[in-house]
């Protein structure tokens, strides 16, 4: 299911491309007047800010349900340059949350901790219609660094004992196929939806042992292939300023 999603994302920003290749009115009409039968005025650049997200992030340590979706909101932020149909784009997002797992099984260790996570990506969207409402899709390449510290219960009826503490460290590169769509509301304010998939490929490092004693710390090192869904990638409220006519 996720290979086949993964197709679709890649495939679809190429989609609009053959499309305009059919279409050579759209090549020919003067920008000015593709606004005018729409009636929607185009800008130069955007600003938006993240109201939520419901995604997957990296697994940690044997996690049982690695592939649970997450909530969040208000902590990302995205900045768009607009050329006509291409809009280039920067995006931020930063996350950090008390969670807790189960690890090896579901009757197995409880893990609890704080996960931080924060991921920058640099990509594309094209634009394929003019009009207030904007369907789109584009590709974003990032960096991602997820930290997770906490300690481990040995049993599930057990109290948590802070003296075995786990700390694991991914630090890595992502490639996210992205479709969305745009709502201009009014003039300068749009609302935007998205979904994607992150392809990231990291370096982790899983360190775990009693903090007083050095000598019983076990560290593990890895390089692993994750593929983290994220049906609503980011829902953002934008400002569009810059008025090309």
């Amino acid at each position: 299911m996720k290979t086949f999603f993964l197709l679709l994302l890649v495939l679809a920003p190429f989609a609009g491309i053959s499309q305009q290749a059919d279409t050579g009115k759209i090549r020919t009409e003067p920008p000015s007047y593709r606004s005018t039968i729409n009636n929607t005025t185009l800008y130069s650049y955007t600003i938006g800010f993240k109201l939520f997200s419901y995604e997957a992030f990296p697994k940690i340590l044997d996690q049982v349900n690695a592939d649970q979706l997450r909530r969040s909101s208000f902590n990302g932020v995205i900045l768009k340059y607009n050329d006509n149909q291409i809009s280039y784009r920067l995006s931020g997002n930063f996350y950090s949350q008390l969670i807790s797992f189960r690890n090896r099984c579901s009757e197995c260790e409880e893990v609890n901790g704080r996960l931080t996570d924060n991921q920058i990506k640099v990509g594309f969207e094209k634009n394929f219609i003019y009009s207030s409402v904007q369907p789109y899709a584009g590709l974003d390449i990032g960096i991602k660094s997820s930290v997770f510290k906490g300690g481990v219960s040995q049993q599930s009826n057990t109290i948590y004992d802070p003296r075995s503490s786990v700390r694991t460290e991914k630090n890595g590169i992502s490639l996210s196929p992205v479709i969305g769509v745009k709502f201009n509301l009014i003039n300068h304010l749009s609302l935007a939806a998205e979904t994607t998939m992150d392809v990231l490929y990291s370096y982790e490092r899983q360190e775990r042992g009693n903090p007083t004693d050095p000598a019983s710390t076990t560290l593990h090192k890895y390089y692993k292939w994750e593929y983290l869904l994220k049906p609503v990638g980011m829902l953002s409220v934008q400002y569009n300023f810059g008025a090309i006519y």
